[in-house]
């Protein structure tokens, strides 16, 4: 989205870098990567991650509309917080070349009649996103438009769209990466015909971003550690 498959997969940002919770408006790596962001937003909503309603934006240990504390949200973004991702570059992706990459939320600001927070990307050569919480419910802005990243309920089968693109939560259990093994796993998977998601576990947010487009090209990423 989604940093943040993009979440997008990667996010929104991946599309206006070329601009993650792992949401993306465009149609893979070749025109910027699926949330996440995650933004957060390659990958889906982002993703870290990879936003959300304007009312009750939740703030640091704040609670959101669509469930649960930012503490235990699915995608946890609150300032201070970051992520750090051993990525891998696919094919020819310049946007997000290999190496250990951090994404860190590093500003809370009003931006478009919401509560934002601005998040540096994992991939190096993309800038940062905004995004806007609410419980699971996540948005990013693109270009002065908030758009859904993340949705709420976060349960197997249910799917969104950005506008763009569709989404869909799928139960991913429990999942192992270098920064450890976590529970209450969820891939966001965005439908398309090549490979483009992102798993976030409960608490922790985006831990696997994943874009490739049907030529070979895209990015992986890994979270190695976090912060909180």
């Amino acid at each position: 989205m989604n940093r943040w498959i993009e979440m997008t997969l990667v996010l929104a940002a991946m599309s206006s870098a070329c601009k993650v919770d792992t949401a993306d408006v465009s149609d893979g790596p070749e025109g910027g990567s699926g949330e996440g962001g995650d933004i957060s937003e390659g990958g889906a909503g982002a993703g870290n991650e990879g936003g959300a309603g304007a009312a009750g934006a939740a703030g640091v240990g704040g609670a959101g509309a669509g469930g649960g504390t930012v503490a235990g949200a699915i995608d946890p973004i609150a300032l201070g917080n970051s992520w750090t991702y051993d990525v891998q570059e696919l094919g020819d992706f310049a946007l997000c070349p290999s190496g250990s990459h951090t994404a860190e939320t590093i500003d809370q600001l009003e931006l478009d009649g919401k509560q934002a927070f601005e998040v540096t990307n994992l991939c190096a050569n993309v800038d940062s996103s905004f995004y806007a919480v609410d419980g699971d419910v996540v948005q990013v802005n693109y270009f002065g438009t908030w758009i859904l990243a993340l949705d709420a309920p976060v349960e197997e089968g249910h799917t969104w769209s950005n506008g763009s693109s569709t989404f869909t939560w799928h139960d991913e259990g429990t999942v192992t990466v270098p920064a450890g093994t976590y529970d209450d796993c969820w891939r966001a998977t965005q439908n398309v015909d090549y490979d483009a998601y992102t798993i976030f576990c409960r608490g922790v947010g985006p831990i696997h971003w994943h874009s490739e487009d049907l030529a070979g090209n895209g990015f992986d990423a890994l979270l190695t550690a976090n912060n909180f």
